[in-house]
């Protein structure tokens, strides 16, 4: 059999040697939709599938903490920490380290003159052993670099930082790195591809020991109770969760698990308030600690993009059925050609399945050539769809996630060549060896006729039916991404999107204190409202759609809560005229003062959403309200109602908003600078940067962009999808009308006698050329049929990914129909002209 293969292989590349133009089309075909699919899929491995990069990632899961209808999240102060690690090494159920999100920082390697921003991670000195990892340079943290806040200024770097920014050179340890203005002493370099356990676009720069908390300023990623302080050191702090707990084990994680829940029920036991109702114990003593599988990691990134990859993938299976059709489509009238062939070959005793084998191994040397065409496409796509997902051009920071061709891909890639080439290969293989011996030896050599060739052209045009149905599928999946998005861009986000430019300033890592950030934001106000141009300026601690939130629960005066209610506010603190500068109208009330900032004064200002909620039917003008607390002198007063805005979620209802005044909260940092122009934004943003760094050369400047550059970024995943889902319907409409092209114009070669005899009788060139055409315009309105019920089960299985557009909308569905009727009726016009033109006498005469 093996020695029968290789003659068939052999024999088969000579045929397709000969036929160049059919084996471009096909190989061609083939390869985009392979390429594609391979392109997608790596990108699926490198963000869903891909598990870390060390040893055993099998063994490592994270603690998440819940109760009974809640759910605590999976961070935890440093002393529970400390309290659980010894409690499972007494125990041998396992290895206990932590680390907190991935922070940005300045950092400035000793010998550079300029500071940039760069990525940094606070872990424990169990991190490395925990995740089995050697050195390469020097020497990891280790237990000993966390005993005493602020007392171990140590830092290990990546191999990527100590590349870019050291040239590797042997003697890095031991060299200074100043992190957010603090010399820190570097003590060893990671291996190559090591990214801890957060798995991003960036990788952490450097690690250190989470007890420089308060040295580097970190402050992120915080749950936090009224009786910590933030603005102490963290670490000794048992009210401050701020660390997400893994854990290596061996074997089955129950045992970690009963240690970590008790050593949890205790310490928050431990910590609770003397006036703590029944309640609170009772849901202190029913927490417990999961363990969840880490072997891939954390990663906001997969959270946010892994569905639309899953439906690209999807879509580009959908084009390659398409190809595979239209490839099948060419086998069935190239195998009809050689109907005469199959006949002597079966006459002297060659077997059915013997000449099976043959056509199918014919087949899979396409699906070959157009994997090996589709893997090198797939290496460019790949990067083009990781460009186009992350917008790499908005950063020249580098990107560190990988995205190799890994083993992985290379199956994949494999496996769905062999299937698309037996896919579109067993069907012509079968049809085009059944073959009734008698009537295809009596035929010239222009293939069967009759019966046999009147069923392959139903085949055929089937198959274009199917094809049709497929592209209206992919038609109007991209028109519902693509209305998606064009109602997202549109949608009313409460700012003045139009005429604000956003600044964004890292005032922590510079290391201002308290009261030299109340005089720095007054001189930054002040220098920006002089710059011609600029109309009014103002600070904010989140910014406008950069991200970030500040999320605290709340009671409100007169408003009891449900059972299962849970009072929460996002707040934001801001200069007083932050509402003149970013275009939001003060609804009810007034806007801040300057006596708002007095000592004592305690004025707040509400979103209409949270007006409308707590006070319904009333004014929530005098009303009171307070972080979780009973209301009294101290609590917050509510001033003003202002129009609602959208911060971070642009898909969501607006949550509920309080402003509260930078001069009555000296404590919060204000790190975005939102500026409003009467002039272009983008036209003034050099000046601004100009501006800031003549009126504070080291406030560190991170980005200056126009807010429509925000919610454009804010949008970008949505933007892939519309823009993959149009190019692959593209792709399909130009696979299915070469297929129908190239149905009608075989069907019509087959006809020539027929269509020669019609003339001679009287029917005129049009009379032929609207037959022709009615007959192709028939399988695409069969198709199309078809093609209804797919594209409305399709866009109701992806509803979670649409903004205010239906599955079944209509201007999607019309958009889909209308391009492939046209495009088609081009693709059919071409061989029914060719119809119209031939000669009767020459036809007949054949």
């Amino acid at each position: 059999m093996i020695t029968e293969f290789l003659s068939d292989l052999r024999y088969g590349a000579r045929l397709l040697r000969r036929s160049v133009g059919f084996t471009a089309v096909a190989v061609l075909s083939l390869g985009l939709g392979i390429g594609g699919a391979t392109a997608v899929f790596s990108l699926v491995n490198a963000i869903v599938l891909r598990t870390l990069p060390v040893p055993d990632p099998q063994q490592l899961f994270q603690a998440r903490s819940l109760a009974p209808g809640r759910d605590f999240g999976d961070i935890f102060s440093a002393p529970t920490f400390e309290h659980a690690r010894d409690e499972l090494a007494s125990r041998g159920a396992g290895e206990l380290f932590a680390a907190t999100s991935v922070a940005g920082m300045q950092l400035q390697p000793d010998g550079e003159a300029i500071g940039a921003r760069g990525n940094v991670q606070l872990v424990s000195g169990e991190y490395f052993r925990g995740l089995r990892q050697q050195a390469q340079l020097g020497r990891l943290l280790e237990a000993t670099d966390n005993r005493t806040v602020g007392a171990h200024p140590v830092a290990v770097i990546s191999d990527s930082y100590w590349r870019r920014h050291f040239a590797a050179a042997p003697d890095t340890v031991g060299r200074a790195l100043a992190i957010n203005g603090s010399t820190f002493t570097i003590v060893g370099v990671t291996q190559p591809r090591f990214f801890g356990t957060t798995l991003s676009l960036r990788a952490p720069d450097a690690w250190i020991p989470y007890m420089m908390q308060s040295v580097v300023r970190y402050s992120q990623n915080v749950s936090n109770s009224n009786s910590a302080d933030p603005r102490k050191p963290w670490p000794p702090q048992p009210e401050m969760a701020w660390l997400n707990l893994f854990v290596r084990v061996p074997g089955a994680p129950a045992a970690a698990e009963g240690a970590l829940t008790m050593v949890l029920q205790r310490d928050s036991a431990a910590v609770l308030p003397k006036d703590a109702t029944a309640d609170d114990r009772t849901e202190v003593h029913q927490q417990r600690v999961t363990l969840t599988d880490a072997s891939t990691g954390l990663s906001s990134l997969r959270n946010s993009v892994s569905q639309p990859l899953y439906v690209l993938l999807a879509m580009v299976a959908v084009l390659l059925a398409i190809a595979c059709g239209n490839v099948a489509g060419l086998l069935l009238s190239r195998a009809a050609g050689r109907a005469r062939e199959m006949a002597i070959r079966q006459s002297i005793g060659a077997g059915r399945l013997r000449l099976v084998r043959q056509m199918l191994a014919e087949s899979l040397l396409l699906a070959a050539a157009a994997g090996f065409v589709g893997f090198t496409f797939a290496v460019w796509a790949r990067d083009a769809l990781l460009a186009l997902m992350i917008n790499v051009g908005s950063s020249s920071a580098p990107v560190d996630l990988n995205t190799g061709l890994d083993w992985k891909v290379l199956v994949f890639s494999i496996g769905v060549s062999a299937l698309t080439g037996m896919g579109c290969g067993v069907l012509p293989a079968i049809r085009g060896t059944r073959v009734p011996l008698a009537e295809a030896m009596k035929q010239d050599g222009r293939g069967a006729v009759g019966e046999g060739g009147r069923r392959g052209m139903v085949i055929g045009k089937s198959l274009v039916a199917v094809q049709m149905a497929f592209c209206l599928l992919l038609l109007v999946v991209a028109g519902l991404f693509t209305r998606s998005l064009r109602v997202l861009t549109q949608t009313d986000i409460g700012f003045d999107r139009a005429h604000v430019l956003t600044v964004r300033v890292d005032i922590r890592g510079a290391g201002y204190s308290p009261t030299e950030r109340l005089g720095l934001y007054k001189r930054l106000v002040e220098s920006l409202q002089a710059v011609p141009g600029i109309q009014a300026a103002s600070l904010s601690a989140n910014g406008p759609l950069w991200g970030s939130q500040r999320i605290s629960s709340l009671s409100v005066e007169g408003y009891t809560a449900g059972n299962d209610e849970r009072l929460r506010t996002n707040e934001e603190v801001v200069t007083d005229r932050y509402f003149d500068t970013m275009g939001l109208t003060i609804l009810e009330g007034r806007g801040f003062r300057p006596e708002d900032g007095a000592p004592g004064v305690h004025n707040t200002i509400v979103n209409a959403t949270m007006a409308k909620r707590f006070f319904k039917g009333g004014s929530a003008i005098g009303r009171h309200w307070d972080y979780g607390g009973s209301i009294g002198k101290n609590s917050e007063v509510i001033v003003g109602v202002v129009e609602d805005a959208k911060y971070v979620d642009l898909k969501g209802a607006a949550p509920n908003m309080a402003y509260l005044l930078a001069d009555a909260s000296p404590d919060d940092i204000l790190g975005d600078i939102e500026v409003r122009a009467s002039v272009p934004p983008a036209s003034i943003a050099q000046t601004v940067r100009e501006t800031l760094g003549r009126v504070e050369p080291r406030l560190p400047i991170v980005e200056v962009v126009p807010l429509e550059d925000r919610l454009a970024r804010g949008v970008i995943q949505d933007r892939m999808v519309a823009r993959l889902t149009a190019m692959f319907g593209g792709l399909a409409l130009l696979l299915a009308s070469l297929g129908l092209y190239g149905t009608i114009s075989y069907g019509i070669s087959r006809r020539v006698a027929e269509l020669g005899l019609r003339m001679a009788l009287g029917a005129d060139r049009t009379t032929v050329l609207w037959m022709v055409l009615r007959e192709a315009m028939a399988l695409v309105l069969v198709g199309a049929l078809i093609g209804v019920p797919l594209a409305l089960a399709a866009g109701r299985a992806m509803r979670a990914l649409l903004f205010n557009v239906g599955a079944a909308d209509p201007i999607s569905f019309l958009f889909g129909m209308s391009i492939l009727l046209a495009v088609a009726a081009v693709a059919a016009y071409l061989p029914a002209h060719k119809a119209s033109r031939i000669e009767p006498m020459v036809a007949l005469s054949r």
